[in-house]
């Protein structure tokens, strides 16, 4: 079953690979990439083998469109051709990492893209050289990529040495809000995220904005801030598209599913096929109990990007639909390609950390004694974050220690965050380590969010 799902991508390509993402950040995410025939001929090949420069890899059809496509195809050859005539012009470097970065997020090949970006950025930064601009331009990308593969403390690192060269591009704020959010350090996170608002109030730091408010607990504010980000992007393009999505969701984990599936169906009318939208409009469906009609669109959503938070929302909705064997064999084959893809980053510059994505996935299949080593592997990176001591609070509750779990879900509610999910499961944590009443409190609490959790939450908490 998974295999016409996920496995396509094996078979439409000669070597596949997974990498994993997860989270709000606009180039951040979760994706199986392929290692496919490039495009280029043969001499072309041959000019980026010299060169030392990755190929763009051919892509899927369905990925983007046509004007994106050859917007990121003229600004490699443009690359390319510089770098024939001046194999040291450090500036074409800069311009590839951007178009591997573009690529990666569109295409969904982000792993592929990332190792690319980060190998012609090291060209930059290893030169040390005497243009500063073009070394802050070198850093800042990096700080971006290293964010996409969840090196979160190297992440903090590169973007607040680039901000130590240039304290006025908005950009390199986007990155240390980033940063510091994964960190758990979200006093810091604030400070950034208004010094990039005082510069460019724009969708990059609107959306930051809404993601901040999430964390305090601040769900309207949190709207209203992602409103702005959609009005101030143009209609179609990935990265608004993608915050309309997040309002969409917004909306849906608030339980307003009218507002939800207008967003997502706006969304999917100005970029037709985009999974991310799909995959909300599953959610809604299952929300409704139409849960046929949400594999549908969930399975639709992995044949156009194979990302495993996709695939363990198809195996929750066949569990929704007792079909436990078929829930199960996802949710197996998922960690299959999960600890396959960890042993296939050995030669790759910089590796994609999956601690969260196993614990997760370990849950899902109910072997929470391995999802605890992941989720602490995941904490001991960044113990002050609120989702990495939640993880850890819900691995320890579904292994049955429950004085644990209450440890570490009392650390996860110390910014005051309003997730309805999150304020249900801490409640179960409460109410089965003794707390009856504070159990109560936050189940209750988290039902005045969000009507009806308490059923969504009992498919994970079995």
């Amino acid at each position: 079953m998974l295999q016409h799902y996920v496995y396509t991508v094996k078979q439409r390509h000669m070597k596949s690979h997974i990498t994993l993402l997860s989270g709000f950040f606009l180039l951040l995410s979760t994706f199986l990439y392929s290692a496919c025939n490039s495009s280029n001929s043969k001499d072309e090949e041959q000019i980026n083998k010299e060169l030392s420069v990755p190929a763009l890899l051919a892509r899927d059809k369905q990925a983007g469109n046509d004007a994106e496509r050859d917007m990121i195809q003229k600004a490699y050859d443009k690359a390319i051709a510089s770098l024939k005539n001046n194999p040291d012009d450090l500036r074409q470097f800069i311009s590839l990492a951007s178009v591997y970065i573009s690529e990666g997020r569109i295409t969904g090949n982000s792993g592929y893209y990332s190792n690319a970006a980060i190998k012609v950025l090291n060209r930059v930064t290893n030169e040390h050289a005497a243009n500063k601009e073009l070394e802050f331009e070198a850093l800042n990308l990096k700080s971006v990529v290293l964010l996409n593969m969840h090196q979160f403390k190297e992440a903090l690192d590169v973007a607040e040495e680039a901000v130590a060269i240039n304290s006025m591009n908005s950009g390199i704020y986007g990155a240390l809000v980033d940063a510091n959010v994964e960190m758990g350090h979200y006093d810091d996170a604030v400070k950034d995220c208004d010094k990039m608002l005082g510069l460019r109030p724009d969708l990059r730091s609107y959306s930051r904005a809404s993601y901040l408010r999430q964390i305090y607990g601040d769900n309207k504010g949190a709207i209203a801030a992602m409103k702005m980000a959609v009005e101030a992007g143009g209609p179609g393009d990935e990265s608004t598209e993608w915050a309309r999505v997040m309002l969409g969701n917004l909306y849906l984990n608030t339980g307003n599913n009218d507002s939800a599936s207008f967003a997502y169906r706006t969304s999917l009318m100005y970029r037709p096929e985009y999974p991310y939208a799909l995959a909300g409009l599953a959610k809604v469906a299952q929300s409704e109990k139409n849960y046929d009609s949400a594999i549908a669109l969930t399975k639709h959503a992995i044949k156009l990007m194979s990302q495993p938070m996709f695939v363990l929302q198809l195996a929750d909705l066949y569990e929704l639909k007792n079909d436990t064997v078929k829930a199960n064999e996802v949710r197996n084959d998922v960690i299959t390609l999960l600890l396959e893809g960890e042993k296939d980053q050995a030669d790759q510059v910089v590796k994609h950390n999956t601690n969260r994505e196993l614990a997760m996935a370990y849950i899902d299949a109910g072997a929470a004694d391995k999802a605890i080593k992941y989720a602490l592997n995941d904490l001991a990176m960044r113990p002050d974050n609120i989702d990495a001591n939640e993880l850890a609070a819900w691995a320890y509750y579904k292994s049955g220690r429950y004085a644990e779990a209450q440890k570490y879900a009392a650390k996860s509610m110390r910014t005051n965050s309003k997730n309805a999910i999150s304020l249900y499961r801490n409640g179960m944590i409460y109410a089965a380590a003794g707390d009856q009443l504070k159990g109560d409190q936050l189940m209750q609490e988290a039902k005045s969010i969000l009507p009806g959790i308490d059923q969504k939450t009992l498919l994970a908490a079995k």
